[in-house]
């Protein structure tokens, strides 16, 4: 249960201290555990939705960056193509010269802060509509336009602005606190989880699947995270067999003194 956010807890402890009480508290551990468990939750409860969102807002902050530049890069090469080839008609290039200025004038600028790209984002989004004609002249391969893809872009941009508003909710002392919170519980759940199993060996009189009455819920829960954390890891793995050779060490080049080869 390692992987469990705060959202995830919450949830979680809410089932199991309702629909999952009776079999919680069958148990000598859950018992002494149920009323533990319901102060965590209260405590949990009354942290601000900032800190319990799904996802931590420096990841999810990370993440809307990454599809933000990814968006921005796209919409750069898309119109660099147009402005590249010889032949494309004078009306197009001035419409992708209009685009670029308008968005994404250069690729350096998805380099920039956060903040930066979240201010330029809400600016933007005030002049899309009067470039809509220039956007819809391009369309993707996907069966969208241009008009779609700068759209995303500066939503995402946006997002960025909302993400660190968020953030300026939380103070640096809630955010320490809740992290601790986060791991206090965890650290409660193992070792009730460890004190049932513990009981359910050496108590006939419990039935053996106490554990999945217990903990279903929460493991369900768990799953999609460890499921998640196992592809990261494994798209971070390079194998050997992947590792391309080294290249071949080229020849010393010839001296004044060495004779030429003959083909």
């Amino acid at each position: 249960m390692q992987l469990l956010t705060l959202s995830d807890l919450k949830l979680g402890l809410t089932d199991l201290l309702d629909k999952r009480k009776p079999a919680l508290l069958r148990s000598s551990s859950g018992k002494t555990y149920e009323p533990i468990l319901a102060k965590k939750l209260e405590e949990i409860s009354a942290l601000p939705p900032a800190a319990i969102g799904g996802k931590a807002l420096a990841a999810e902050l990370e993440e809307t960056d990454v599809e933000h530049d990814s968006l921005g890069g796209a919409v750069w090469y898309l119109t660099e193509a147009y402005l590249r080839h010889p032949q494309v008609s004078p009306e197009i290039t001035a419409a992708a010269t209009r685009i670029r200025r308008a968005f994404i004038p250069a690729l350096s600028e998805l380099k920039a802060s956060y903040a930066d790209e979240a201010r330029a984002a809400i600016e933007r989004k005030k002049i899309l509509k009067q470039h809509k004609a220039d956007l819809e002249r391009f369309p993707t391969a996907d069966g969208e336009t241009l008009h779609d893809w700068v759209s995303a872009f500066l939503d995402a941009g946006e997002r960025l602005h909302s993400i660190l508003s968020d953030r300026a909710d939380v103070k640096e002392t809630s955010r320490k606190g809740a992290g601790a919170l986060r791991a206090a519980t965890i650290g409660l759940l193992s070792r009730l989880r460890a004190g049932i199993a513990d009981e359910t060996e050496h108590n006939p009189k419990l039935p053996p699947d106490l554990d999945t009455q217990v903990f279903g819920y929460l493991d369900e829960l768990h799953a999609p995270r460890a499921a998640a954390a196992k592809a990261k890891k494994a798209k971070r793995t390079v194998p050997a067999s992947a590792t391309p050779p080294k290249p071949a060490t080229p020849p010393a080049p010839l001296s004044p003194s060495d004779p030429p080869e003959i083909a």
